[in-house]
């Protein structure tokens, strides 16, 4: 039986709808197996290419790799690349490339996945010179290790992981699986994972609830963050209509979580978000739903800025204070402090500054 892992691994379409393949199996002959996740033991034997196979709905974001086990035990694997013909323009042909593991750099070992490398030929000496895949919200398709931990039908890949090449202890796959229940529902298909201050991850402007799940050194935590870009203009003395909430921009940009160095926040845990460019296929643009007041130009994210927000009926820098406490609810922001345990005891060219917890 074949584990498919499609927008989960790589993150959904925009409208988090992830498209199942139609029935059936991968043509003859189209699978790998695969002796090493290990870039530095790669052979030609290795080489992945994909596969065409019609999907409902498919996205370019959504690929999905197939896992079966061969008779000696190693993972029987397959790309399948959806083919309809906005997919075809984003990725312009067939791709071929190798599966491999990677850990990303001072971050927690949590925080390791699989990702796909594209190469230029089946040469394992072209790995080094290829990129990685990503997918369509222009961040690296991959699959998350708790994601491997707890797939009953990824125990090849684990076998891989953690015995031929050693790159996994088994007691980090063990603390993996404990949290593969939480990427199931925390919505994997579409939830940013994050590890540390200054990783990318896309934002629609025009929706109201984002889930992110925050790797730290021995666990991960959900937030689950609402109307980062809208706004409501609250109520004056009499009003008695109910709160409307605004959302006058359009688009899809990339942004990034950074310890706030403003004035401010000194002396405290506060993330603010950097918006680092728009997606080309989703660029910001005026709301034409939008029915609202007009509001000030500060309010368009603008590349290299920190994203703003109208509040107190004035722009304001959008930030949340990880360690704040109240009696009305619980702290939404506090998982983020994750990011400055990280940036604390692994580094980061983000962490300069970083305060620590208060006792």
């Amino acid at each position: 039986m074949f584990a498919s892992l499609g927008a989960a691994a790589g993150g959904a379409p925009p409208d988090d709808t992830p498209s199942k393949p139609e029935r059936g199996r991968p043509l003859s002959g189209s699978s790998t197996v695969i002796g090493t996740l290990d870039p530095m033991k790669l052979t030609s034997k290795d080489y992945l290419a994909s596969v065409s196979w019609a999907t409902r709905g498919s996205s370019a974001s959504n690929f999905h790799l197939n896992v079966n086990q061969y008779h000696d035990g190693r993972p029987r694997v397959s790309l399948v690349q959806p083919t309809s013909q906005r997919d075809l323009d984003h990725l312009q042909s067939k791709i071929g490339g190798f599966l491999y593991y990677h850990q990303p750099p001072r971050a927690p070992p949590l925080a390791g996945e699989l990702r796909f490398r594209l190469t230029a030929s089946r040469d394992p000496a072209s790995f080094s010179s290829g990129v990685d895949m990503t997918n369509r919200r222009e961040v690296p398709w991959c699959i998350p290790l708790p994601a491997i931990a707890g797939n009953q039908t990824f125990a090849s890949v684990r076998h891989i992981l953690t015995a031929v090449d050693a790159t996994v202890p088994q007691q980090l796959m063990d603390l993996a699986r404990k949290h593969y229940h939480k990427f199931l529902s925390g919505n994997l298909m579409g939830t940013r994972h994050l590890r540390a201050f200054g990783q990318p991850f896309d934002i629609p402007l025009d929706r109201g609830k984002i889930t992110f799940a925050v790797v730290g050194k021995d666990r991960v935590a959900y937030a689950r963050l609402k109307n980062i870009s809208s706004f409501h203009t609250g109520r004056r003395p009499g009003d008695s209509e109910p709160l409307e909430r605004h959302f006058p921009v359009s688009g899809t940009v990339i942004c990034c979580f950074e310890p706030s160095s403003l004035p401010e926040h000194s002396g405290k845990r506060v993330v603010v978000l950097r918006v680092l460019r728009s997606l080309e296929w989703d660029p910001i643009r005026p709301n034409p739903t939008y029915t609202g007041p007009p509001i000030p130009p500060e309010l368009y994210p603008q590349a290299g800025q920190l994203l703003m927000t109208f509040r107190y009926r004035k722009p304001l820098v959008w930030a949340l204070d990880v360690d704040r406490s109240g009696w009305k609810r619980s702290n939404t922001a506090a998982p983020f402090a994750l990011l400055f345990e990280n940036a604390l005891e692994y580094g980061s060219s983000a962490c300069d500054g970083v305060p620590r917890p208060t006792a």
